[in-house]
């Protein structure tokens, strides 16, 4: 179950004050995650009107300008089951973690859900998350010393860091760049640059039980979206129903992502 605030489409993009009250209502008492819900499912038009609650927010992003600012999130029976477009859960992260702008906040649209009942998106409070673990296991994780994978071909997200804290000096004023996946590589000596390395990845896996243990979720239906300030909360996927083979490409579940970038034209919310 999920406590995420939720809005009404219609009452965000109409008014004179549209659509600044979306960004009031991220920032304050959605706390970082909120979930639309439009009227209907003419999924064009939502997903323009989309676009214009998050331009509130701060410029919109066109991570892989190939697909125009909206990707599809399909799902792929021949996809490593743990990665986007596989049928499995895929464990709680953040997106572009080794870029130095990586995306304020991300943007899931529903398509359409999961005819077989899963799939729901998962999120977890990193900063709760923190609060949970010892000074000690803090401190190891705010050292500059972890490194991960680079996605190719994006656009707008800055460099790929060489190395990295995952936790900043003072939570809140920088991302936490936390992905679970990074913890088997850890534990094999992988992706740290250390003299103890046993060290890091033992307070790295503290941290994702501690992370885990805050992880809620909430299955997104046709029409909604889902916004989620990357810099505080991680997401991810739980596993999709079983039998996803008796379904076409055309039938499974489907969302749509974009997300929204810091600095430029302004800032960002």
């Amino acid at each position: 179950m999920s406590d995420v605030l939720t809005l009404n489409g219609r009452d965000l993009t109409n008014g004179p004050h549209a659509p600044g009250q979306f960004a009031d209502a991220v920032t304050g008492p959605g706390a970082g995650r909120v979930l639309v819900q439009f009227e209907g499912q003419d999924h064009p038009l939502n997903l323009e009107l989309s676009l214009s609650l998050l331009s509130s927010l701060g410029p919109v992003l066109s991570v892989y300008p190939g697909d125009g600012c909206w990707s599809d999130l399909a799902v792929s029976l021949a996809a490593d089951p743990g990665r986007t477009h596989g049928v499995g859960e895929n464990r709680l992260h953040v997106d572009l973690v080794d870029r130095d702008c990586l995306p304020r906040y991300i943007a899931l649209y529903c398509v359409r859900g999961d005819p077989l009942g899963g799939g729901a998106s998962a999120l977890a409070d990193l900063w709760q998350a923190v609060e949970a673990i010892s000074d000690t296991d803090r401190m190891v994780l705010a050292e500059s010393v972890f490194s991960y994978f680079a996605d190719q071909g994006v656009h707008g997200v800055g460099e790929s860091l060489k190395l990295f804290p995952v936790l900043p000096e003072r939570i809140g004023s920088a991302p936490i760049r936390f992905t679970a996946k990074m913890g088997p590589h850890l534990e094999r000596g992988e992706l740290v640059d250390a003299e103890e390395p046993q060290v890091i990845a033992a307070a790295f896996g503290r941290f994702v039980d501690a992370v885990f243990a805050c992880r809620s979720t909430i299955r997104l239906q046709p029409g909604e979206l889902l916004v989620i300030d990357q810099h505080r909360y991680a997401h991810g996927r739980m596993p999709l129903g079983d039998g996803q083979n008796g379904y076409g490409a055309d039938e499974r579940r489907l969302l749509r992502q974009t997300y929204v970038g810091v600095g430029a034209f302004g800032g960002t919310r």
